[in-house]
């Protein structure tokens, strides 16, 4: 992918090291990605996504953007993120579930028929004041 593209009608440059653009063609659900690279020298996890959804959970969890490139549109089309640590990301069984006990089961029962029935005495009390 290249960093710098000339449109059409002008030519685009880095405004600054940490955003760049690229092509006008936007990428398609089958290019977007995400890569995790870990680099052990400097014990930080770093991420590039193309997934917006990804990017909006880095900036959640407090990663820092490093990058960001954008469409010729203004756009943004990726983002580069570092953890700044080594404690980025924790790898777990994909396939594990929580089994709950009879017990528990049962608690969230009732936590769950409590609030429902708080949501039903409001929209109650909602109708007695028309």
């Amino acid at each position: 992918m290249e960093d710098i593209i000339v449109d059409d009608k002008r030519k685009i440059t880095e405004v600054d090291e940490n955003y760049s653009f690229v092509s006008n063609n936007k990428l398609t659900q089958f290019e977007r990605e995400l890569v995790i690279n870990y680099c052990e020298y400097d014990k930080v996890w770093v991420a590039e996504t193309s997934i917006p959804k990804f990017w909006r959970r880095f900036e959640k969890k407090g990663w820092i953007c490093t990058r960001t490139q954008y469409y010729a549109d203004g756009t943004v089309c990726s983002k580069t993120f570092t953890s700044g640590n080594s404690k980025g990301i924790s790898i777990t069984n994909p396939n594990k579930t929580r089994v709950l006990t009879d017990e528990q089961k049962a608690a969230a029962a009732e936590r769950f028929r409590t609030r429902w029935q708080k949501v039903d005495m409001s929209d109650e009390e909602v109708d007695n004041d028309e």
